[in-house]
């Protein structure tokens, strides 16, 4: 159990009566016995203590009832008390026997009163000593709230307690001190010990308020309790003391102040300024880091550092090893600057400065365009994704464009390219009527030519037989011939038949001779007529052979235009695949902002083969 809560408790607990606390306790503590004792004698203590205080210092009768006590120091202490009169809870600074002059103190009420702030503990009342008290006393606002789940007041807590629960929230309570610092610096009440210890920070929604104002200096006159530290650098006007805590104080504060200053001069004013924004520095950086910017190391006091003229110690990193943010370093820095006209004009300006980041808006230090758009994305966020957005948008639709205009070129270039190769088809087309033609032609004279082969070859094959028959004849002949020398040589024997015979043989053979004579010429003639026929046999073949190769030129070359044809075609199937998947693309980027997309285009084509259109 942390700090407040047992303090809540135990200021629960003081209220009843001292026969129920042991059986409170027990309930309240079941697992710690030790603790429950230590808050027993605690109690005894408190109550023991305050009953001489409610019998010393406020007597019989007295308008407040002292509780519990919240918190000590050197000269007075802070009680819970309750008011009677208002029935309300208050707070009490109490200040002990050695406290100071009774106008220190009344100068410290009015210094307070005179601050009008939500980020200032406010004073109600003060109390000089005189009877029915004894001891003087403020009372001032309890710095606490109602639990939401129990309903039970709790009381704040300083700062130097009650720490942060990360950087955005211990700057938010240097924001709020700020404000309250420069709320009283606009009444001419200055603090000049700001410290995390005079921080009070509300238990529920952690609202920090700057409190006690023991060493203000106000337009009425300064007063302030003996300094924690003084070293007196000489008498009368110009003497000058050191008060404040060491570990917070500014570098011309450790070296001593006049005891003179005065507010309402334009130089001392700057000089008191000066002195709260260190404070409020020195008070974010303890927050911030964990540490005074002061701190004692081998026996050195603090004020003694603080008036060397060193740097306070760097910061880098958070207790608990979050690395601080350099904006947060460099507004810090400045309001720790060695000089004090190098820090923050007012309270409020770090005010600003320290409201600025945790709105994500630029400070005095970011002057670039880049860190100034950065910030305002971070600080818009829907607005930079709707930016980035219509930019990527802007792009695609350029993208788009493009893509349009070059599917446009593609799809003139491709048309172009169609129409070439359609002049290219009919171009062979047209030359393939003319070799179908010319291969007919020569087809039909071939037929002729074949025709007048086959009779050239008929007349020869009737030629021949005309000589077979007429050498048979002959043959004949003249075996009639000598059959019949024989049988009239046989028969009359005489010589007139011989020479009859022989006239007659003679005739015949002269005859046969003739016969031979004729049929050789019909042969030889017959014999040319076949070579010519030969010849032309062999020209019609060579002139046949030659048709052919041209008609297979011919077909080859309409195979070839075929397969271009073909080729041509499926390139352009090929690109208009390719048009229409751009288009679809075209189309889907186009639409998705609920435009209605146009129609793909149809590309048509005359195609005497196909007779059709190609989409």
């Amino acid at each position: 159990m942390t700090r407040e809560p047992i303090t809540a408790a135990l200021a629960e607990l003081a209220e009843r009566p001292a026969s129920e606390w042991p059986d409170a306790l027990g309930a309240r503590f079941p697992d710690d016995p030790a603790l429950a004792r230590q808050a027993l004698a605690w109690l005894h203590a408190q109550r023991a203590h305050a009953a001489d205080r409610d019998a010393l210092v406020l007597g019989d009768g007295a308008r407040y009832e002292p509780g519990v006590r919240l918190d000590a120091g050197a000269t007075a202490s802070v009680w819970r008390a309750y008011d009677r009169k208002l029935r309300r809870n208050v707070a009490i600074k109490l200040f002990d026997a050695g406290a100071p002059a009774v106008d220190e103190i009344l100068a410290e009420a009015r210094a307070a009163c005179e601050v009008i702030s939500e980020h200032v503990v406010r004073v109600f009342d003060v109390h000089d000593g005189e009877p029915p008290s004894v001891v003087p006393y403020i009372v001032m606002e309890l710095v606490g709230e109602h639990d939401p789940g129990t309903g039970a007041l709790e009381p704040g807590a300083s700062a130097a307690t009650c720490r942060p629960r990360d950087l955005w929230e211990a700057v938010r309570w240097v924001r709020d001190v700020a404000r309250g610092v420069h709320d009283a610096h606009l009444r001419n009440v200055f603090h000049r010990d700001l410290k995390p210890h005079n921080v009070l920070i509300t238990p529920v929604s952690r609202r920090a308020k700057i409190a006690d104002f023991g060493l203000a200096v106000s337009g009425a006159g300064r007063t302030g309790r003996p300094p924690s530290a003084e070293a007196p650098a000489g008498a009368g006007r110009g003497a000058l003391r050191i008060a404040g805590t060491p570990g917070y104080m500014a570098p011309e504060q450790a070296r001593g102040l006049g005891l003179a200053l005065d507010p309402r001069d334009p130089a001392d004013r700057a000089t008191l300024v000066a002195v709260d924004v260190w404070g409020l520095g020195a008070i974010a950086h303890d927050l911030l880091s964990g540490r005074p910017p002061w701190p004692c190391s081998d026996g050195v006091e603090a004020w003694e550092v603080a008036s060397s003229g060193a740097r306070p110690s760097p910061l880098d990193h958070a207790p608990s090893g979050e690395r601080i943010p350099a904006r947060l370093v460099q507004i810090v820095d400045r309001a720790l600057a060695a000089r004090p006209g190098d820090r923050y004009p007012s309270a409020g300006a770090l005010a600003d400065e320290l409201h600025a980041v945790l709105g994500c808006r630029p400070t005095s230090f970011d002057r670039s365009p880049a860190a100034r758009l950065a910030l305002w994305s971070r600080r818009n966020p829907q607005l930079t994704v709707t930016a980035v957005v219509a930019v990527a948008l802007a792009g695609m639709t350029l993208a788009a464009y493009a893509a349009v205009l070059h599917l446009q070129g593609q799809r003139t270039a491709l048309a172009d390219e169609v129409r070439a190769a359609l002049a290219d088809k009919d171009r062979l087309a047209e030359h393939a009527r003319a070799a179908r033609h010319e291969l007919d032609d020569t087809e039909a004279n071939l037929r002729a030519q074949a025709a007048a082969l086959d009779a050239l070859r008929r007349s020869l094959r009737e030629a021949e037989t005309e000589y077979h028959a007429i050498v048979q004849a002959r043959e004949q002949a003249v075996r009639s011939a000598s059959l019949a020398t024989r049988a009239l040589a046989t028969v009359r024997g005489d010589r007139d038949v011989a020479e009859k015979t022989r006239d007659l043989y003679e005739s015949f053979w002269t005859r046969a001779r003739k016969d031979a004579a004729d049929a050789g010429r019909d042969r030889d003639a017959a014999a040319r007529d076949r070579d010519a026929a030969r010849a032309e046999r062999d020209q019609a073949i060579k002139d046949r052979d030659a048709a052919r190769a041209a008609i297979a030129r011919t077909e080859h070359e309409r195979d070839a235009a075929r397969a271009e044809r073909d080729r041509n075609a499926d390139a352009r199937h090929q690109a208009e695949v390719e048009v229409a998947k751009l288009l679809g693309e075209l189309t889907a980027a186009v639409g998705s902002d609920g435009a209605r997309p146009a129609a793909a285009p149809t590309l048509e084509v005359s195609d005497p083969t196909t007779r059709g259109a190609v989409h």
